[in-house]
Parts: C-alpha cells; sequence; structure tokens
C-alpha cells in the first residue's frame, strides 16, 4: 500500500467547494491536486479510485486559463461536483 495519502472522493469534492465558496482559491487547489497527483504516480496509482482520479486530474487544471476567463468555469466546477458524489 501507498504511503502517500490517497484522497477519497469526497475529500477532493471538499476542494472544489472551497473553491466555489471561496475558501480556497484555484491556484491553491491545482497546486494541491498536482501534487497529491505526482506523488500518487511516484508510488502506486493502481490504488486509486478511478473516479477520484479523474475528479483529481480536472482539479489539477482549474488555475489554467484561456486569455482572461479560466478554462473550466463556476459551472463547469458545479457539474464535477454533481457528476462524482
Amino acid at each position: 500500500m501507498s504511503a502517500v495519502p490517497v484522497p477519497t472522493r469526497q475529500e477532493v469534492v471538499n476542494v472544489l467547494e472551497a473553491v466555489l465558496d471561496g475558501t480556497s482559491s484555484r491556484l491553491a487547489a491545482a497546486e494541491w491536486a498536482a501534487e497529491v497527483q505526482e506523488n500518487i504516480e511516484s508510488e502506486d496509482p493502481e490504488a486509486v479510485d478511478p473516479d477520484m482520479w479523474h475528479l483529481l486530474r480536472l482539479t489539477a487544471s482549474l488555475d489554467v486559463q484561456s486569455g482572461e476567463a479560466y478554462l473550466h468555469s463556476d459551472n463547469d466546477i458545479r457539474e464535477w461536483i454533481e457528476g462524482r458524489k
């Protein structure tokens, strides 16, 4: 088993909800997700829930911008949350 704490789907959803309610920035959420993703990949990528992994990958892209706007809107984030709970 991996020494890296693998988040649950709910923990990733909690991060996304924090972005929506303004208690976390998109950058902080994306950096957290990217770090967790990198640690899991280096340790044991088979030890993860595929739905959590997909949600984690989306979270890692929250700070990507297309021009002045973010690539993923708040509505996109809400849809991810609803689709993964």
